[in-house]
């Protein structure tokens, strides 16, 4: 992709997938920095301290990762094709996304709402492959060691990571019914 990789780090192993992590973190308003990262955050850290106060953070966690492998798997397989609908669709649609300005700079460049659906979607996959990766990591620990600290870090990161996707789903769809919704057509 650019010279940045022959610096650093970068010169030994590909770094050059946590661009669109950092374009993410870059683009996001505070509205929506509360929406997907505050709220999540707040609800991960209730959920963690409720389950461990309880002592039923195990059973939590072995739930978890009972149901999240398969609904994550769903969620990558939809996220993949929003990222595929996204760049293969041409037409009137795409373009009016192109050419709608969201009022942020990016590389110190103008950002589409175009260029802004695709790191969040780009983002979301990421999410969706860190997290479950995080609940294959847990099951692997899981007949290791049973650390109170970890598991109630999984749980954490687990509840975290599900509703921050979810969330950032949400407002892509929602960034996507706005662009195309013109109230003056319905009157």
């Amino acid at each position: 992709m650019s010279n940045k990789s022959d610096k650093g780090v970068g010169k030994f192993i590909y770094m050059e997938w946590l661009f669109p992590i950092k374009d993410y973190y870059c683009s996001i308003r505070k509205n929506e920095a509360i929406f997907e990262i505050a709220v999540p955050l707040a609800i991960a850290l209730s959920c963690s301290i409720l389950y461990l106060y309880n002592g039923k953070y195990l059973i939590a966690l072995d739930k978890l990762a009972d149901l999240l492998p398969t609904a994550i798997s769903i969620l990558i397989g939809f996220t993949v094709m929003l990222i595929t609908l996204l760049l293969t669709s041409n037409g009137e649609n795409i373009a009016r996304l192109k050419s709608m300005q969201i009022g942020k700079e990016l590389y110190k460049k103008p950002v589409t709402l175009y260029q802004v659906l695709h790191i969040q979607f780009s983002h979301s996959l990421f999410s969706e492959v860190f997290l479950l990766l995080l609940i294959f990591f847990y099951l692997f620990l899981k007949g290791l060691t049973t650390q109170k600290q970890f598991n109630i870090a999984f749980l954490f990161f687990e509840v975290y990571l599900t509703l921050n996707i979810l969330l950032s789903i949400l407002r892509g769809i929602a960034n996507l019914y706005f662009s195309f919704y013109d109230p003056k057509k319905s009157e």
